[in-house]
């Protein structure tokens, strides 16, 4: 809190009126970005051709996003997740209403190219489950597994589950024009 505050040319004092410790500091930031990206992830899905083509657009994204953030910071950030996943996460509206990914699958599921039995909310949850697991588990880490295996081998073959026929031809024609 000493060095934010010397950076931003203000007292301790000045912060603490705005947040009541370094963790509310914290959250409130990861939420405004949470925020952030979620506004730049439904752009981008309603400018896409398609939810598929969003899909690959909003991957290649957060892998330049994740490639600029040093290593000891998203370490730091794994302690939060949780707190997080409260704050942000428990009122099914807001997630809803905020949620990039809950949107994808709601035009995916409308264009045809995900399943019509698609059951939204469960799959938007399992989603950011499964991310949550991803940056939390010891084995997966200990593989020292790149990003592009994770997508490759754990989420596009999700994806590609829940797809129609339709939605699986796109998959593979954007899998095969991009490389991540």
């Amino acid at each position: 809190m000493d060095a934010l505050a010397f950076d931003l040319g203000i007292s301790k004092r000045t912060i603490y009126e705005h947040f009541k410790d370094k963790d509310d500091l914290v959250i409130q930031v990861i939420e405004h970005e949470i925020n952030r990206n979620n506004q730049l992830f439904l752009e981008i899905i309603s400018k896409a051709g398609d939810v598929i083509e969003a899909l690959f657009m909003i991957i290649r994204q957060e892998n330049e996003r994740l490639s600029n953030i040093n290593p000891v910071y998203k370490e730091d950030l794994k302690k939060y997740f949780s707190c997080i996943n409260e704050c942000f996460y428990q009122d099914n509206e807001k997630l809803k209403e905020f949620s990039a990914s809950y949107a994808l699958l709601e035009k995916g599921k409308s264009d045809g190219v995900f399943r019509s039995d698609l059951n939204i909310e469960i799959v938007d949850n399992f989603l950011h489950e499964l991310i949550i697991f991803l940056h939390n588990s010891l084995r997966i880490r200990l593989m020292n597994l790149k990003e592009e295996a994770v997508l490759e081998f754990i989420i596009l073959p999700y994806f590609r589950g829940i797809c129609t026929r339709k939605g699986q031809e796109l998959m593979e024609r954007y899998f095969n024009e991009t490389k991540f």
